[in-house]
């Protein structure tokens, strides 16, 4: 998925322009110190749609304009209603005071359809919808049934209640989508209950959270040896093994075990308290390359983090390590299924019928600090373990659905569940007074958990049924005791209130907290179709000679090459990290463009057996794959790699004693989409320092580099194809960072000195033959590279 703030700034690092973009209102009411307009209630404790954020300023330009945050459909348009200096006016309520001020009723709606994932071959298809709210002015191009693009721009910040610069952003979805989003019925799960299956395993991205049971088996070294032997379960004995994953994506089951597991005292060497260990590998601006693991105790408090500050950079030789320890007798293992344990915890493949070879007994041990502050290595594939990443939104770690209102059709919140996450732990009376509970919405302690509720409750904007939403109001004693206040709030509403709201936005009553919708999905590098085509550059030069020729990609050719590629890139990518953040994965693009000609080219020549491949040092082991696979010894790596079987003793592949025109390609339109990709990822994950080069940056000498590690640690001038690398670098930045995109073209400035052919001169020999010779220009060359968008 491709999504950003709704705001962008000028600053070049990712992390700062997402938090920057997602900066929410400050505190204004005394009686709490929550946000103005947090999300998911207000200070008088009621449902909130979204969250008011405030926009930074670009400059002397005013305040950034606010921008689609992800790809969709414009399906509804509220023009914004011009001030008017009548201080009577709905528009011109203050709930804070009684001097006048004005609110902007500007309003833009998307709604937005991707995937996250697959289940097979089927797609993980998810609809969301974005609001925009408080707008003062509307672009003109912005009209319902407008297809729009991640950074778009929609219009203009407003004022709320006089102050400048913000909106509101609210992101709802229906029930069935709401399914799909989080990998389970939307229902309130006690987050203290034990797991008994891995999670979903159609969606997988961002951390991994590995549950561990009392009796999970530690050592106070680093353990030689990594299989395990079987031990007793912690876990409730109907429970599957870790080795066992469901056969459609599902979240933890836990309706029917115990909170505290029964289970036999804990033996010596063993973890002792049940916890969770959650890996990340450097993304949300942790280390890149590296990997820290943070212990949780059950009930989701933060232990203890230990840090290797380059484990993911390591894990293709840690995989082959583990692997190799277990000796040649062991057929059932190959480094692919070690490095998926170790990345996931688990072993992924393309779905359960295709995995690469991983012992059932596997052990994963990894170095943890326990919850009780002790170091030891624990297998994180012990029996009893289950296995889950972001995608789950695990309530363990506080992500929860909440819909326990007595009336779910009007704005009061009385969730009782919500409430006893704001309430103060020490005064536990207080969960029915909102005077109280209100003064804790801006705890530095509530506000976390706040960003984890995802809420059922109704539109909030729909004057349709304002008088059903409200009525409670009118029935407050205070209200009752004040009905003149009554009536200026009710004309407030009344004023804010919208008719003619699409009746699809109206039914996604499943609210999200915006800002952390963002943020968690921003880990999510599974690309749609639609979202792939657009990573393939519109118009590029290649040189021919001593000059640059224009070429053109049309979105029909870009579409139909992606739509064959979306799943076995998608799966690929996850599977490596190169899509665990948008600059590896725009490297790895930049670079397969000229490798494949567009991912049409699996293969060096289609011309097998003619004499120009024959001819060459390689053969029969010509390039193959997205990064093309060439050599014997890079066939027989990858082959071992996989764990292939050799199942070929004669012929032109005897040596290799697997067959890569069945495995790999045969051919540009006979090839194993899969390994197709999965061999290139692998080259790049294999590689060393390629992914640190990726994760250094985007400059043209960052760039440079990766093309080295491509092509060997060549000479610049015997890069193939440098000169489209370095103009997909561009285009890409556009297209996946959050860098502004609105230039069309830009200059760039290299040096590249090709050698591999002579280049005619324009002169003539004494015989009147062409004279040509090497480098016939020299560097450094100045091209206008075209950043114009890939669109229908």
């Amino acid at each position: 998925m491709l999504i950003s703030p709704p705001f962008l700034t000028g600053k070049t690092k990712e992390s700062d322009i997402l938090e920057t973009g997602l900066a929410t209102v400050a505190a204004r009411e005394e009686s709490t110190l929550a946000p103005e307009g947090n999300y998911p209630v207000s200070q008088s404790f009621m449902w909130h749609t979204g969250m008011h954020l405030q926009a930074p300023t670009n400059n002397d330009t005013g305040y950034a304009p606010v921008r689609a945050i992800a790809d969709g459909k414009v399906i509804f348009v509220n023009q914004p209603r011009p001030k008017v200096e009548d201080k009577t006016d709905g528009q011109a309520y203050n709930p804070y005071g009684t001097e006048a001020t004005w609110t902007d009723n500007g309003m833009v709606v998307i709604e937005h359809e991707t995937d996250i994932g697959a289940e097979g071959a089927t797609a993980t298809h998810v609809k969301f919808y974005s609001s925009y709210m408080h707008l003062s002015a509307i672009a003109d191009e912005i009209t319902p049934n407008k297809i729009v693009y991640r950074k778009d721009i929609l219009g203009k910040t407003g004022v709320i209640y006089d102050h400048p610069g913000q909106m509101e952003l609210s992101i709802c979805c229906d029930h069935d989508n709401l399914k799909n989003l989080i990998g389970r019925e939307p229902e309130w799960q006690d987050p203290n209950l034990v797991p008994t299956k891995d999670g979903r395993s159609d969606a997988v991205f961002g951390d991994i959270y590995i549950y561990l049971p009392s009796n999970t088996p530690t050592s106070s070294t680093a353990p030689t040896k990594h299989l395990r032997a079987a031990v007793p379960v912690a876990a409730p004995t109907s429970a599957p093994t870790a080795t066992q994953t469901p056969s459609t994506p599902t979240a933890p089951t836990t309706e029917q075990a115990p909170a505290t597991p029964v289970a036999p005292a804990p033996a010596a060497n063993t973890l002792g308290t049940a916890q969770w260990v959650r890996i990340n590998f450097g993304i949300d601006g942790a280390t890149p390359g590296g990997c820290a693991l943070t212990t949780y105790s059950v009930t989701g408090e933060k232990g203890n983090t230990v840090t290797d500050g380059h484990f993911e950079y390591k894990l293709y030789d840690e995989a082959s390590t583990r692997h190799t320890s277990l000796g040649t007798h062991v057929t059932d293992s190959c480094p692919s299924g070690w490095y998926e344990l170790l990345r996931f915890g688990r072993n992924l493949g393309r779905g359960e019928s295709d995995k690469d070879l991983l012992p059932a007994n596997a052990a994963h041990w990894r170095k943890i600090k326990t919850i009780d502050g002790r170091e030891v290595w624990a297998d994180l594939n012990a029996e009893g373990s289950y296995k889950f990443s972001d995608a789950d939104f695990l309530p363990a770690m506080g992500w929860n659905c909440y819909h326990d209102d007595h009336d779910v059709e009007d704005q009061r919140c009385d969730s009782v569940k919500l409430r006893n996450l704001i309430v103060d732990p020490q005064d536990p009376g207080s969960i029915n007074d909102e005077v109280k509970l209100a003064k804790r919405i801006g705890d530095t302690a509530v506000l976390p958990k706040l960003a984890r509720t995802i809420c059922k409750f109704p539109n909030e904007w729909d004057i349709s049924t304002l008088d059903d939403r409200y009525k409670f109001m009118s029935e407050r004693a205070d209200i009752v005791e004040n009905p003149g206040s009554w009536d200026a709030a009710k004309k407030h509403l009344q004023a804010m209130g919208i008719s003619g709201l699409p009746a699809a936005f109206k039914d996604a009553v499943w609210h999200f907290h915006p800002a952390e919708f963002i943020r968690q999905f921003r880990k999510c590098g599974w690309l749609n179709n639609r979202e792939l085509s657009q990573c393939f550059p519109r118009k590029h030069l290649t040189l021919r000679n001593t000059h640059f020729v224009s070429s053109t990609v049309t979105w029909q050719a870009a579409f139909t090459q992606a739509d064959l590629w979306t799943l076995p890139f998608n799966i690929a990518t996850r599977k490596y990290g190169v899509s665990n953040t948008k600059q590896r994965l725009l490297h790895f693009f930049a670079h397969v463009i000229p490798e494949t000609g567009f991912l049409k080219l699996m293969k060096e020549s289609d011309n097998a057996s003619g004499s120009y491949l024959q001819s060459k040092p390689y053969w029969p082991y010509y390039g193959r794959g997205l990064i093309q696979l060439t050599w014997l010894a890079g066939y027989k790596k990858y082959g071992d790699f996989r764990g292939f079987p050799h199942t070929v003793h004669t012929g032109r592949y005897a040596d290799l004693a697997w067959d890569p025109d069945v495995l790999i390609a045969r051919s540009n339109t006979d090839y194993n989409a899969n390994n197709c990709a999965d061999c290139a990822c692998c080259y790049v994950a294999s590689y060393s320092g390629m992914v640190a080069k990726m994760d250094n940056g985007i400059a043209q000498s960052d760039a440079v580099d990766v093309s080295k590690c491509v092509n060997g640690d060549v000479a610049i001038q015997n890069l193939n194809g440098l000169e489209v690398r370095l103009q997909s670098i561009l285009f890409l930045r556009d297209i996946l960072l959050d860098a502004d995109s609105a230039a069309l073209t830009e200059s760039m400035v290299f040096t590249w000195r090709r050698n591999s052919e002579k280049e005619p001169t324009g002169q003539l020999n004494a015989q009147g033959h062409p004279i040509k010779k090497f480098f016939v220009k020299d560097p450094p060359w100045e091209i206008q590279v075209s950043l114009e968008k890939q669109r229908p």
